[in-house]
């Protein structure tokens, strides 16, 4: 066992380097499990040890040597190893399962992680500038020593550094985590910024040799094309981190999902298309609209069909797909309800739009808007709401002669039930029957009765076989809850549920 673990132990890295002490954290890994989730906490664990490992180093010889460009380096390598520690631990927390307070689950914490990340990567760019224009303008020191040891540590550091970004990447683009994109991308600028001053000690090599002091002067003008360095990664870092967390869909997305979803035959137009990205996760709403007239077992397989194809372009999405009917009537019907529905939605009074019937006689229009409220309006308050919203709708519409709204009130309650089924197997005998003397074939497989004080409210989960059109399968559902009715004299309230028979 202990040689199987050994093996498995190397697979991240490729080699176990003589610092590499996470062979032995890597054993505990794998005694906890042998998961994905494990495979990219080690990835994230291994560059925790590596910026301990190039930290410290790199201390040591910037306070032996005194050059600030790579005393520099040990700072960007110290927060390198908070990055580091976040990332190890935003990777962790971000594989956790979808739970009831998380319904889109946990992966905007890597995304947060790497926002860390950013403001630590901008906290070292200030410390770098300060200490550089010390030197170069205000008579700070620039006697350097050993720059043969510095030179060989930033060496040791770009293999490194190459070494883990590489590890990194790979994790990141097989897992798409942002977090670990955002760790590869530490180390690897790591390479950049240790070339750079590698170059500085150079000339501050060929300055002792040369009788040259100016050349010292390298080091902290290189310190500062560290900075540089730094800066302009963090700056694309935080762009996209910020992006991901106020849920912006990366570019052409949402136009090339629009075109995939009307690519699928009987989708006559798409509404709307929402994108939420988490993690390596992209959670995708669809609107698409639907003839009226099509059959429910019809619109089941399009919405079905809409998502393969998603999917197959976004293999990591959570796909969503919402129909509305459209009338083989004119698109102008569609504009009312949408001009209709602005207006509406700027009274925090009216809560839904009912319905809307629009009359043409003799050229011009009269509507008639049936409003929910959910507040029980005095005569004069419903008779003011009503002439405020009809004479916005008519100022929207210059072939509009009359607005007539009309309001219901919608009591806005949480009910409180009982969930009685088991008791009610009488009862649901009883509707079974009722069901199975319907015309339409159907096969009622799920039936649950709530009681909220001496009322019933019924929920059915029904099967029907046969091409049906939406109105039709309205039909069908308000004859069987008119029949329930009146067999049971207490029922408040019928909900069906219909599906294609399989």
């Amino acid at each position: 066992m202990l040689k199987s673990m050994w093996g498995w132990a190397r697979q991240g890295s490729g080699v176990i380097y003589p610092w590499d002490i996470i062979f032995v954290l890597r054993v505990i890994l794998y005694l906890e499990g042998n998961g994905l989730s494990h495979e990219k906490q080690t990835v994230a664990l291994s560059s925790v040890l590596a910026a301990i490992f190039l930290t410290g180093m790199k201390i040591v010889i910037g306070i032996y040597t005194g050059s600030l460009g790579i005393l520099s380096e040990a700072a960007h390598s110290a927060l390198d190893l908070g990055a580091a520690v976040i990332t190890f631990f935003a990777v962790k927390i971000s594989d956790k399962p979808a739970d009831i307070n998380h319904n889109y689950g946990h992966g905007k914490v890597e995304s947060f992680s790497a926002l860390i990340e950013t403001l630590l990567l901008l906290v070292t760019c200030i410390w770098i500038i300060r200490e550089a224009i010390q030197k170069l303008f205000f008579g700070g020191t620039l006697e350097i020593s050993g720059s043969g040891w510095g030179i060989a540590v930033m060496l040791v550091s770009i293999i490194v550094d190459i070494s883990r970004s590489r590890a990194l990447k790979r994790a990141a683009q097989k897992y798409g985590s942002q977090a670990l994109e955002a760790d590869a991308l530490h180390f690897g600028t790591d390479v950049w910024s240790s070339s750079v001053v590698i170059v500085g000690l150079i000339f501050v090599s060929l300055g002792d040799y040369l009788k040259l002091p100016f050349l010292h002067y390298a080091d902290p003008i290189t310190a500062l094309g560290v900075c540089g360095i730094v800066i302009y990664v963090s700056l694309a870092l935080g762009k996209r981190t910020i992006d991901v967390l106020l849920d912006a869909a990366p570019a052409g997305m949402p136009e090339n999902i629009a075109r995939i979803a009307q690519s699928v035959e009987g989708i006559k137009e798409v509404e709307s298309v929402r994108i939420r990205p988490s993690g390596p996760t992209f959670f995708i709403d669809l609107q698409v609209g639907i003839s009226k007239n099509e059959s429910h077992r019809v619109v089941h397989a399009l919405v079905e069909n809409i998502q393969q194809q998603v999917q197959k372009e976004y293999p990591n999405s959570d796909v969503t797909v919402s129909t509305y009917p459209i009338s083989p009537l004119e698109k102008e019907d569609r504009e009312v309800y949408h001009t209709v529905k602005t207006i509406v939605d700027r009274f925090p009074k009216c809560t839904n739009i009912h319905n809307i019937h629009v009359f043409e006689i003799s050229g011009k229009k009269r509507l008639a808007i049936h409003l929910e409220v959910k507040e029980n309006l005095s005569l004069q308050e419903s008779h003011n709401l009503s002439h405020e919203i009809g004479n916005l709708v008519q100022l929207s519409f210059a072939d509009v002669e009359e607005v007539s709204v009309n309001f219901e009130y919608v009591k806005q309650q949480n009910i409180v039930a009982e969930d009685i089924t088991a008791d009610s197997q009488t009862l649901i005998s009883e509707i079974d029957t009722l069901i199975n003397r319907v015309p339409e074939k159907l096969n009622c497989h799920d039936v649950r009765v709530y009681r909220q004080g001496e009322k019933l409210t019924l929920f059915l989960h029904c099967e029907l076989s046969g091409n049906y059109g939406t109105e039709t399968i309205e039909k069908i559902s308000n004859g069987i809850s008119q029949r329930i009715r009146k067999l049971v004299s207490n029922v408040d309230d019928v909900f069906i549920h219909v599906e294609p028979m399989s």
